[in-house]
């Protein structure tokens, strides 16, 4: 008998064995032992080499120090994908800065029953606070441009709304928020919508903003700056609208893309009170000859006139000096040139004074006008009793007007060359509308050149008095023509550079003395936005965009005169 169980003994004992030595084993653990910067809410994750018996793990699992937050199977609990085990804690974060131990005590035990004996344990540390770690303008920073954005950069990604919901700026700006493009979520521009008050002061306060896994920065952050006098320099205005509506507002848009968000970013200068904008609009727009003051026409909504109204850009001052029309102009001299029920008039800001420059016996006068580089002549057309248009030029020294010698066919549409010494319109010949060029320099037939079969809407010169770009067409037909006075005749002379995929149409080109850039218009899905192209037609880039927190389009593109 005894020799009998000593032989069962011997044959169980290496089952037994068996058993002991095949445990099941920890494989993975997420976080790893003694990781740090742990995420407050990343889950803990433990994988085996075999399927599990579920119960008797997670009734081994422990977490020290405790989340004091978990309250039931919706905020805090496990689950299992294949071998490995989730401890998942929605909503109750790790503490920041906190060193915590996993452990997974002895008895644990596989699908068949076979347990580990050994007592498993790790560590890990969480995060601490995000930070606000940089403003830029910074604190106390002086002599900040008006029209400028300030970048706020953090510790680590945010979220969006949080970041939005946070920030102040004061004295109240409309802003809008963007993320850097490409970026990581730790960077938001903050872009005032219209331009800053020169010389003003500002605090830019952001309270307590979430990161990513809801961890607030420490307490209200405030930084403070002030700006210093307001310089347009090379800018882009236009007028700004809602989709289809007028006019509402005047804009300026830089060429030059926005370094953070490598686009521009366009602001208002000038805008009607929200109680006008229910009734008017406006009509024209343009800029004084030192870029600080605006004159703009606002009118009733469907008017075709309106006051006239001069704006200080520096001080918001708007002085109405009891002046109507329908397209405004500021002369490089300084007067104030306008158009008053088909009259062509002048205003002094320095004198008051306001006289008419043509009689209504003389023709009705048409837009555009062209005033000279100088100031002391407009190109206009004016429509004669027999309905036709004629181009005159006027001489505001000596109050005279003459026409093109030579030119008896209708014509308008005019454009002055930087120099002055080029006259570009529109002439309405037997064969059809036609782009010239009238040389002032020149005599006989000489003092013309041809410059295509183009029935133009609106031309603008670059400023090697060579060169100018030619718009007909409208809406998504118009086209935009760089044309070689020189060589319009010949191959090359005359070029579409507009029906690409960048550009696929273009109107009412407009241009500087100081840049060989030309703006115009584009409709991008049948909304008109600003564009600018070099002057070799290449590059166009659009400026201004509709977008969901800016919804709005731009019209009649003007520089600013100072460069």
């Amino acid at each position: 008998m005894r020799r009998g169980i000593l032989l069962f003994l011997a044959v169980l004992a290496p089952l037994a064995a068996g058993c002991a030595l095949n445990p099941p084993r920890i494989v993975s653990i997420s976080p790893s032992r003694d990781a740090t910067e742990v995420a407050t809410n990343q889950a803990v994750a433990i994988s085996f080499d075999r399927p599990m018996n579920h119960e008797s793990v997670e009734k081994r699992f422990g977490l020290t120090p405790d989340l004091t937050g978990c309250s039931g199977a919706k905020t805090c609990r496990f689950a299992w994908s294949g071998n490995t085990l989730t401890f998942i804690h929605t909503h109750v974060n790790f503490d920041l800065s906190t060193a915590y131990t996993v452990s997974m005590h002895a008895g644990y035990a596989d699908s068949s029953g076979q347990q580990n004996t050994l007592e498993h344990s790790w560590r890990f540390t969480t995060e601490g606070r995000p930070a606000l770690t940089a403003v830029d303008p910074p604190d106390n920073a002086s002599a900040v441009a008006p029209d400028r954005n300030i970048v706020l950069s953090f510790s680590r990604p945010m979220r969006a709304d949080s970041v939005h919901a946070a920030v102040q700026l004061t004295p109240d700006v409309p802003v809008l928020f963007r993320s850097k493009p490409g970026g990581d979520g730790s960077q938001f521009e903050i872009v005032p919508t219209t331009v800053l008050q020169p010389n003003q002061s500002y605090t830019v306060s952001v309270d307590r903003p979430v990161d990513l896994h809801e961890n607030a920065i420490y307490g209200r952050v405030q930084t403070r700056f002030r700006t210093g006098p307001l310089s347009l320099s090379r800018k882009i205005g236009y007028l700004v609208a809602q989709r289809g509506q007028p006019a509402f507002a005047v804009g300026i848009v830089d060429p030059h893309a926005d370094t953070f968000l490598g686009r521009s970013t366009p602001k208002i200068i000038y805008s009607l009170s929200a109680q006008s904008q229910l009734l008017d609009a406006i009509l024209s727009f343009d800029w004084s000859p030192d870029g600080q003051r605006l004159v703009v026409v606002q009118a009733p909504r469907n008017a075709e006139g309106g006051p006239i109204q001069i704006v200080d850009l520096a001080t918001g001052t708007v002085i109405r000096p009891g002046i109507n029309g329908s397209v405004v102009y500021w002369s490089a001299e300084g007067s104030i040139i306008y158009v008053r029920a088909g009259t062509l008039r002048r205003f002094r800001p320095t004198t008051l004074e306001d006289v008419s420059l043509t009689d209504p016996q003389e023709g009705r006068v048409q837009e555009p006008l062209a005033l000279g580089p100088d100031g002391k002549s407009i190109a206009y057309s004016a429509t004669d009793a027999q309905g036709v248009n004629r181009l005159w030029i006027l001489n505001l020294d000596l109050r005279t007007r003459y026409r093109p010698i030579g030119l008896d066919d209708p014509a308008d549409h005019p454009a002055w060359s930087p120099n002055g010494t080029k006259l570009a319109f529109r002439r309405l010949t037997a064969a059809g509308p036609e782009l010239w060029v009238y040389d002032l320099s020149a005599s006989g037939a000489n003092a013309y050149r041809r410059g295509g079969p183009l029935d133009i809407t609106g031309s603008a010169w670059l400023n090697d008095n060579s060169t100018l770009y030619a718009a007909t067409g409208s809406g998504p037909s118009a086209e935009l023509y760089r044309v070689n006075i020189f060589s319009a005749g010949e191959a090359g002379g005359v070029t579409k550079v507009t029906g690409n995929k960048e550009a696929p149409n273009g109107s009412t080109p407009n241009t500087p003395v100081y840049d060989r850039r030309v703006s115009f218009v584009g409709l991008v899905d049948q909304l008109p936005q600003v564009y600018v192209m070099n002057g070799d037609g290449s590059r166009p880039q659009q400026l201004t965009e509709w977008e969901a927190d800016y919804p709005y389009i731009g019209l009649a593109p003007n520089w600013v005169p100072t460069g």
